[in-house]
């Protein structure tokens, strides 16, 4: 499995790339992540009670998941490509575990965990798409192996099925009780329509 691991990102690590296209794998693989915590907070703001719970939902899971990504890496530390000079690492990191990429876990645990709502089922396979794009990113700059991803994707499913249960009463119930200091912080956007209450 090691060996396929390997064979597989030297495949897919880019060798010499020129300028721009070393700009948008930076882009793809760190600025691309910040999307989805911006889409929770801009969806909030328009969302209602069921949206809301949805994002709840997705939010708990990416905690979960980020949670366990730690505790995997201390379990069993793998190290990233460029630790054991392999490949080429076209961005700075420093050298944490590799395995499951953090930024996956996240992203893809926020996305299954909004999927156990039908009223963001559909946002959230578009959102775990644009998730592949980030994984293939992380891999073509050197940072990550490709199972780095696959790891990932089984913890975020594994946060998603760990909160699940909290979906029908722990959820909203949390919402109601954030909802009054979000009324109070966005009184004025809310009076003059901007945003839902």
């Amino acid at each position: 499995m090691e060996t396929f691991n390997q064979t597989l990102f030297l495949w897919v690590n880019a060798s010499q790339p020129g300028p721009g296209a070393l700009w948008l794998g930076r882009f793809l693989a760190n600025g691309l992540v910040w999307l989805f915590p911006l889409y929770v907070v801009a969806s909030w703001l328009r969302a209602t009670a069921p949206g809301r719970d949805a994002l709840l939902q997705g939010v708990l899971a990416a905690c979960v998941a980020m949670g366990l990504s730690w505790l995997i890496g201390q379990v069993w530390f793998h190290p990233r490509p460029f630790m054991i000079g392999l490949g080429i690492q076209h961005l700075p990191h420093k050298p944490t575990a590799s395995f499951p990429s953090n930024h996956l876990s996240f992203i893809w645990a926020l996305c299954a965990g909004m999927a156990l709502h039908p009223v963001r089922r559909r946002v959230a396979a578009w959102l775990a798409l644009l998730g592949l794009i980030v994984a293939w990113a992380r891999v073509w700059m050197g940072i990550h192996f490709p199972l780095d991803m696959a790891g990932a994707a089984a913890v975020g499913l594994l946060a998603a099925t760990i909160t699940a249960p909290l979906r029908t009463r722990w959820v909203p119930a949390m919402r109601r009780l954030m909802e009054p200091l979000y009324r109070r912080l966005f009184a004025w956007p809310i009076q003059q329509g901007w945003v839902k209450s």
